[in-house]
């Protein structure tokens, strides 16, 4: 947006549309910034479920490596029959607008060939709208808590 500046304030109609554009790019740069950095713990997630870093060979052992994980067809929760399996696109409402294209990466069990089922500690399979931390943060400002107050529920830690 390119405007020019006069002296005073600004006045009425145009006060508004200034606000308001203001705000759609502040909302923009927040949906931008959020987006690399939820893809990113999700694969930190699938990291330390699976134990090794992406492209490292999957260790095939008589002791399972037993996660919460599961395959939606056998059952198995064995890390050690999983593998990486690409990643499916959704989109995800968030307080700042629509999220679209996140990332969410699959795994794929071996002894079948179907798909694992994954549950991401902050992400549901199939919620749509992500406003808790939100609600968390909102909540806590009217308590005069800095963002490091917050409760212990808001906590993520891959891999837990």
């Amino acid at each position: 947006m390119s405007r020019h500046f006069t002296q005073g304030k600004l006045q009425g109609q145009e006060r508004t549309e200034v606000l308001q554009e203001v705000q759609q790019q502040v909302k923009m740069a927040a949906l931008a910034a959020i987006k690399p950095v939820l893809t990113a713990f999700l694969q930190a997630e699938q990291q330390a479920k699976l134990g090794r870093e992406k492209g490292e060979a999957r260790r095939v052992s008589s002791q399972p490596r037993e996660i919460d994980w599961a395959c939606g067809h056998c059952g198995c929760r064995d890390a050690h029959q999983f593998t990486r399996d690409g990643h499916y696109r959704r989109t995800l409402a968030t307080g700042w607008g629509l999220l679209e294209g996140l990332q969410v990466p699959m795994l794929e069990c071996q002894r079948c060939g179907h798909d694992v089922v994954c549950s991401f500690a902050i992400l549901d399979k199939y919620e749509r709208f992500w406003y808790d931390l939100d609600q968390q943060v909102l909540y806590g400002s009217g308590l005069c808590q800095s963002l490091r107050e917050l409760p212990p529920t808001v906590e993520c830690h891959p891999g837990e």
